[in-house]
């Protein structure tokens, strides 16, 4: 099983995205009762007046709430885009790192990865494929010393010795099976 992964910056987003959901209701709360208390009719009626006649209310009553809740809508809209874009450069930006990496380490086996940024999602997913690379260049590493290791027992007009033969292909032998497992 996995431990939860990235918990303090999906909790971030919760917090915010609560914060915004508090905010955008107090201003509904305050911007309707603003509504009421400051619909009046032509003659400048207040609304203990207006309450009484209940036919003047429902004509100013009825376009103030529907204004409003058309503006709180639009702001309550606005703001979870930005959390969604926010949060999507938080993924986008890793990923797009990710195929970065890959096709460096494509072109040279040896290239150290360009790392994530500590504030974006997938960290988990950064150190495991951190670490995966530095076993791949550790591997390559060892592959290249114990070829180096044959080629100079194999080198022409240097006297054949069987045992350094034998500990340089054992050497290879050992390596091979560190893939296949």
């Amino acid at each position: 099983m996995h431990p939860v992964r990235n918990e303090p910056l999906v909790l971030f987003h919760v917090k915010w995205v609560a914060k915004i959901a508090l905010s955008v209701g107090a201003i509904a709360w305050v911007g309707l009762l603003l509504a009421i208390f400051l619909v009046t009719d032509e003659n400048g009626t207040d609304y203990a007046h207006i309450i009484s006649n209940h036919s003047l209310t429902r004509q100013n009553l009825g376009p103030a709430i529907l204004v409003f809740g058309l503006v709180m809508v639009v702001i309550a809209s606005i703001a979870t885009w930005f959390i969604a874009l926010y949060s999507s450069f938080r993924i986008a930006g890793p990923l797009f790192r990710f195929s970065q990496n890959l096709k460096s380490i494509i072109e040279n086996a040896f290239a150290v990865p360009m790392a994530i940024r500590q504030t974006d999602m997938l960290q988990l997913e950064w150190r495991e494929f951190d670490a995966s690379q530095a076993k791949l260049r550790e591997h390559y590493g060892n592959l290249r010393e114990a070829l180096d290791q044959c080629e100079q027992t194999l080198q022409p007009g240097a006297e054949l010795d069987t045992a350094s033969l034998r500990q340089a292909l054992a050497r290879l032998q050992e390596v091979e099976r560190r893939v296949q497992l």
